[in-house]
């Protein structure tokens, strides 16, 4: 058997000889000079100094931002100022100019309220600017009188005033606690009859125990308005409700009273008239003292003889 020959490096394998192996560590691992820490810690200063600088920098631009909003603000208020007061001087001068004074007030729609009495219920005064007419003030002032059921006020510029009125109609007399009140179509009571503002009426008598169907009523009452009778309510003297649909009126240029029954106005009022027309055609309408409607007949009561 053969033996090989080792060959044993001069030196042995940790000998300080030359060998690649530790030229290459010396070249990746450089030993640490004073020259070379000097220039690292310059290094460091100046990249200080630069961070201080930049941020210096960035503080005055935010501030300066900050003041500039500022500024935008203050101009802007200022500005918002001025316009309010040139505002109030142009309202002022408007309101004080004669071209916009009230030199004329029109009045529609009223009957029994007259124009002089509108005029001083509205507060309007002659002269003053139209720009302070307060509408909604007026509007309220005309509606505190028990004769106004709705108004409208407007302004017609440069220097007048629109009121139109729609006012209550008084259709019946009613007497309320010993006192004689004008009402309405429906019986609700407007003011008390006055002697300076008299207008004759139907007096409107409703018995205590009589719950009158105001519906049927209402129509019946557009009927004759309407001459489907053959009577107006100008000739009726008054008008009581016996019952919920039973009535009677007073003609008095006649002297005769009719009772009626209301629950079938329609057809009664085409046998009343049918009635009426032959009494007359005969002569004997004047000799009726009273005429009665019910359930589809009519009767007929001679006048008393004088």
């Amino acid at each position: 058997m053969s033996i090989a020959e080792i060959r044993v490096k001069p030196g042995g394998w940790l000998g300080v000889g030359k060998s690649k192996a530790n030229k290459r560590v010396r070249k990746f691992w450089p030993l640490f000079t004073p020259a070379a820490g000097k220039q690292a810690s310059r290094q460091r200063v100046q990249g200080a100094a630069k961070s201080s600088k930049a941020g210096m920098v960035g503080a005055f631009v935010h501030a300066g931002k900050i003041l500039a909003w500022a500024v935008c603000i203050v101009l802007v208020l200022i500005l918002l100022g001025a316009v309010s007061l040139g505002m109030v001087h142009v309202y002022r001068a408007l309101t004080a100019a004669e071209h916009f004074a009230v030199s004329n007030v029109e009045i529609t729609g009223n009957r029994q309220l007259s124009n002089a009495e509108l005029l001083h219920l509205s507060g309007i005064a002659i002269g003053e600017s139209i720009l302070e007419v307060n509408l909604g003030e007026i509007n309220a002032r005309l509606l505190r009188s028990p004769w106004v059921e709705s108004a409208t006020v407007r302004r017609i510029l440069p220097h007048g005033v629109s009121i139109q009125v729609v006012e209550r109609e008084p259709f019946f007399w009613i007497q309320q606690s010993g006192v004689l009140f004008y009402a309405d179509r429906f019986g609700r009571p407007i003011v008390p009859v006055e002697l300076g503002r008299f207008v004759s009426l139907p007096a409107l008598i409703v018995e205590e125990e009589a719950q009158p169907d105001t519906e049927v009523l209402q129509q019946w009452m557009h009927a004759v308005e309407r001459m489907e009778y053959p009577f107006g309510f100008s000739e009726i003297a008054w008008l009581k409700v016996e019952e919920a649909n039973i009535v009677r009126v007073y003609l008095e240029d006649r002297g005769m009273e009719v009772d009626m029954d209301l629950s079938v106005w329609r057809e009664h009022g085409r046998l009343l008239n049918w009635v009426w027309q032959d009494l007359r055609t005969r002569g004997e309408l004047d000799l009726v003292g009273r005429m009665a409607i019910m359930s589809g007949k009519v009767w007929v009561q001679a006048r008393a003889s004088r």
